[in-house]
């Protein structure tokens, strides 16, 4: 329950004498659990609270960690309510970032003590990846890229982007992946130029750009990776763009680092297709972190004032998109690790021509 510590040591140094978690992202993150829930958690003690369904297998998994199993199968206010009671609590942290107004009011009138709000507390920390984080994330890409190398053979003129997802999707599960980390996206042709566009019937031709976006989940973690092949053979335009978003991913890896801005990250990708005469074309941000779940609230991208650090998984994903003719992206997950920038994506990043 390293993670559950960190959140209680952070507690402690902003003087936050309890707090509630009921967001199902983050009560995972602190102990690597999911079920219907909410959490009590003070400096020095946590609670954990779940309904039939899910306290055997919790009872299971909390066992000799310290966090104190409460079943509640009539809903969470009343318990909390009670256990509140007997803390007497100066105040309630409450997650503002993901309660809506009408769960805000209600527990807001169900809870014996005053709400205050948590903030970007547990965002923050989430940021900071530590090792075993790291290796799920690992782990994830790696199936994804297996799986993309036994997708490979299957592509070929006549084949629609939609088996080509469902083939894809196949594999993931066969390779071990728990969960999708988004929904996949291929696409072919003139498609590639819709930077997060549907996969559909189109049936794949000669000549085509194919880009890949996808991702897989390995103990709540996701991955993310994005890669364009061509197929049968291309044009030296087609060769000429893809080379210059290489480029400028390869300078966006370069520039990123501890202390370093989003937007300052950015700029040194977008500068490269900028001065290759593309300018406009890349209409989104350079990359942005990945974790629990896949955009995970730090962005490289222009204007953003987002600090990296230490810690830090980010995706560099520059792109040039040609609206109704074809598109290219390239996009590695690197990890800010103590000894440097290390990327987490093996899969070769040369243009291949299926």
């Amino acid at each position: 329950m390293e993670k559950l510590r960190r959140f209680q040591h952070a507690l402690q140094e902003h003087h936050i004498p309890a707090a509630l978690v009921t967001s199902g992202t983050n009560h995972f993150y602190l102990t690597d659990f999911f079920a219907s829930a909410a959490m009590v958690v003070t400096p020095d003690s946590a609670w954990y609270f779940t309904d039939f369904r899910t306290i055997e297998a919790a009872g299971s998994h909390f066992a000799g960690s310290g966090i104190h199993l409460e079943r509640a199968d009539s809903g969470f206010m009343t318990p909390v309510a009670a256990l509140l009671k007997d803390l007497q609590p100066e105040f309630l942290a409450v997650e503002d970032r993901t309660l809506t107004v009408s769960q805000y009011k209600s527990w807001q009138n169900s809870l014996p003590c005053p709400l205050q709000c948590l903030g970007d507390l547990l965002e923050e920390l989430r940021h900071v990846k530590i090792p075993a984080e790291v290796n799920c994330i690992i782990r994830a890409q790696r199936i994804v890229e297996q799986s993309l190398h036994e997708l490979l053979p299957l592509i070929r003129p006549g084949i629609s982007e939609q088996d080509l997802v469902a083939e894809l999707i196949y594999r993931f599960y066969r390779n071990g992946a728990e969960g999708l980390a988004f929904p996949v996206i291929i696409l072919s042709g003139p498609n590639t130029s819709l930077p997060h566009g549907f996969p559909g019937s189109r049936k794949l031709c000669s000549g085509d750009f194919i880009t890949m976006d996808i991702g897989v989940k390995i103990g709540g973690y996701c991955s993310d990776m994005t890669r364009t092949f061509a197929l049968g053979h291309t044009t030296n335009e087609m060769k000429q763009i893809y080379e210059l978003v290489k480029q400028a991913q390869l300078a966006g890896i370069a520039a990123i680092a501890p202390g370093k801005t989003g937007d300052e990250t950015d700029r040194a990708a977008r500068d490269v297709i900028d001065a290759g005469g593309y300018a406009g074309t890349f209409g989104h941000g350079l990359g942005h972190s990945v974790g629990l779940i896949c955009h995970d609230g730090m962005r490289a991208a222009p204007g953003s004032q987002d600090v990296f650090q230490t810690g830090n998984v980010i995706t560099m994903e520059p792109g040039i998109y040609l609206p109704g003719r074809f598109g290219v992206r390239i996009e590695d997950m690197v990890w800010l690790s103590e000894n440097g920038t290390v990327n987490l994506t093996e899969f070769p990043k040369e243009l291949i021509i299926l």
